[in-house]
């Protein structure tokens, strides 16, 4: 019984003791971002330090040394399918985030090996995916813990983003959209394809400035074989007819959507065709 006694007390200690650990913020927590870019699927994994009254650039990270970018485990980006950074191609795949700062632009390096913590023992030059130059900018103002961000997106890419005390560096993403999505135009469309995609073929040749021409045939096929289109493809069949240089029929198709819109007493859809219709009437 009092072996038991003991055990039990023992057991109910460590318990306790487990159980009481006291819990503090980490100082430089853990950031996970996931954003669509195109066609691309983009995760970024990183920890965030702060400044807490330090001077960061040229001071906590000397210039023109690679810096790890970022705390604790290595800093990673990963990319569903191949990317241009700058003028560089990227295979798919994941890498660390490695930079080196100077006092008027960033080096970004890309570095296939991901399990470091910090800057690799040995730097393997072979391991390098992508080096690339841009320049940093002075901002008016400081940020006080450390941020990647993908800003500026469009329909080939965005901007890969660094900020940190009052600086900021920006390197031009580039998901070779344009290129895929053609890719995929040419080899979709044929007698067998429906409406929808006639369509969204139709409003990216509109919206990357190609061939006027065969976004009018596309839009024209889309609404040939859908009898009841809605607001909004009025809206955009009225945009590619007024490239296309015919804005009697823009006009009569704005003007279209605008009755449908109204119908749907949607102050958003109303102002869209509202707008469209006024931009014909100027154009």
């Amino acid at each position: 019984m009092k072996k038991y006694f003991i055990t039990s007390f023992t057991f109910l200690l460590i318990s306790f003791i487990s159980f009481s650990q006291i819990q503090t913020p980490q100082p430089s927590p853990s950031s996970t971002l996931i954003q669509k870019v195109g066609l691309v699927d983009v995760k970024i994994e990183y920890s965030r330090p702060s400044m807490r009254g330090r001077q960061i650039f040229g001071g906590l990270i000397p210039y023109n040394e690679v810096w790890r970018t970022g705390a604790n485990q290595n800093s990673k980006i990963t990319f569903s399918d191949d990317v241009r950074i700058g003028a560089s191609k990227l295979s798919k795949g994941t890498y660390s985030i490695y930079t080196r700062p100077s006092l008027d632009s960033w080096e970004l390096i890309l570095y296939k090996k991901t399990d470091n913590w910090g800057l690799p023992s040995n730097w393997d030059e072979s391991q390098i995916a992508l080096s690339t130059i841009a320049y940093s900018y002075a901002l008016p103002f400081q940020i006080e813990t450390f941020t990647i961000a993908l800003n500026n997106l469009n329909n080939n890419g965005a901007t890969l983003d660094f900020f940190w005390e009052n600086t900021l560096v920006s390197f031009g993403l580039n998901t070779l959209t344009k290129e895929k999505t053609i890719s995929s135009i040419e080899k979709t469309l044929d007698e067998s394809t429906n409406s929808q995609d006639y369509y969204k073929a139709a409003v990216f040749y509109l919206e990357e400035n190609l061939d006027i021409n065969m976004a009018k045939s596309w839009i024209d096929k889309c609404f040939e074989l859908r009898k009841d289109p809605p607001y909004w493809m009025l809206n955009q069949k009225a945009l590619i007819y007024l490239a296309f240089g015919d804005k009697e029929g823009a006009l009569k198709t704005a003007n279209q959507g605008l009755a449908m819109a109204k119908e749907t007493k949607l102050k958003d859809s109303i102002k869209t065709l509202s707008d469209t219709v006024e931009y014909v009437l100027n154009n």
